[in-house]
C-alpha cells in the first residue's frame, strides 16, 4: 500500500468517527447532555487531527521537493 492509498485510509476512517460523533451528539442532545458534548468533542478533535495531518503531509512533501532541487544543484 502506498502512501496516497494510506492517508486516504486515514481520512475515510477519520471521518467516520466524526460522523458517528456527529450522530451521537444529535441523538443524545435532549437525554444526556455529558453524551452530546463527547460528541461534539470528538467532531472537534477529528476535526483537527485531519488538519494536522495535513499540516504534516504539506510539509513532508515540501522538505521532498527542496530536497530534489539541493540535489540537482
Amino acid at each position: 500500500m502506498d502512501t496516497l492509498e494510506r492517508l486516504m485510509e486515514i481520512s475515510n476512517r477519520i471521518e467516520h468517527l466524526e460522523n458517528t460523533a456527529e450522530w451521537i451528539a444529535k441523538e443524545s442532545i435532549h437525554t444526556d447532555n455529558g453524551i452530546s458534548q463527547s460528541g461534539t468533542l470528538i467532531c472537534v478533535l477529528a476535526d483537527e487531527i485531519r488538519e494536522a495531518i495535513y499540516e504534516l503531509t504539506r510539509s513532508l512533501e515540501s522538505e521532498s521537493e527542496e530536497d530534489e532541487i539541493e540535489h540537482f544543484h
